[in-house]
């Protein structure tokens, strides 16, 4: 992929938290900085782990709030289709940026985030996209401090859009909680995995269940097995940059096959 000039670029901002959640405020105002040609199509209520869903069985329906600002009723995968074959068909966007997403997005968390397959479209359609997560602290989601994002976003994505990356792969950041003085670096991660599950399901009444989630990024930062994704050597997985106030960089792509089991099951089924 070639370098993207931020300041000559069409951006298209979308998230998971909608319109008007606080991180896609942050995530404007940083790219209202290269460019006046900043569009917002996000959705219209919180969509948070409705991953890489689309809607065929309702009506999606594109509401204007303000110039170059909408919201769709739909998934954030949703916004994206929408954005692109509707609101912005007379000139595709240079850039897709998917955040700031409130909480990270690590590890088995990119199966379920919005934020991300939001990315993903844009990366199907052939539009260079990034996701975006700002961490907080256990239990403290309405005191999201965006420090981290706002002093490193811009000179993180200078650098990154200097360069490109591959046309098959969509980058994934994450920044840490914690004060700006204290990040200690910025890491190319892989991704990792939890060692406890992190999914909660508690019973508000007979029968009428809720699904949530159980966040211990302390807990995963202790050594783990990854016994689901590969390590590479000298290289940190998310969960533990971001658990050591790094910020996390992953190059995530859409090929889910895993390689090494093709000859293992191509022999099973000649015995």
């Amino acid at each position: 992929m070639l370098p993207i000039n931020l300041k000559d670029s069409r951006i298209l901002i979308t998230n998971d938290d909608g319109y008007e959640a606080d991180g896609i405020k942050v995530l404007y105002d940083i790219a209202k900085n290269y460019t006046d040609d900043v569009w917002i199509v996000a959705p219209e209520f919180e969509k948070s782990g409705a991953s890489h869903a689309l809607t065929f069985a309702n009506d999606l329906t594109l509401k204007k709030h303000s110039d170059k600002i909408y919201s769709v009723n739909g998934s954030p995968s949703d916004c994206v289709v929408i954005a692109l074959d509707k609101v912005l068909k007379d000139k595709r966007p240079n850039i897709l940026l998917s955040g700031v997403n409130s909480g990270c997005n690590v590890a088995e968390d990119v199966t379920y985030s919005g934020t991300i397959a939001a990315a993903m479209e844009g990366l199907i359609r052939k539009i260079p996209s990034i996701a975006l997560s700002q961490n907080y602290d256990l239990g403290k989601k309405d005191k999201i401090s965006w420090d981290v994002t706002k002093n490193y976003l811009p000179n993180v994505l200078d650098k990154i859009t200097a360069h490109g990356w591959l046309n098959n792969v969509l980058i994934n950041i994450n920044f840490p909680q914690c004060p700006v003085d204290s990040v200690t670096g910025i890491e190319v991660t892989t991704q990792g995995n939890r060692e406890t599950d992190d999914l909660v399901v508690w019973e508000k009444e007979r029968n009428q269940f809720r699904i949530g989630l159980q966040r211990r990024l302390s807990e995963s930062a202790k050594p783990k097995n990854n016994i689901i994704n590969s390590i590479i050597d000298g290289v940190m997985t998310d969960v533990v940059a971001v658990t050591s106030n790094n910020i996390s960089i992953t190059p995530l792509h859409l090929d889910l096959t895993h390689k090494d089991s093709i000859e293992k099951l191509r022999n099973s089924l000649n015995t």
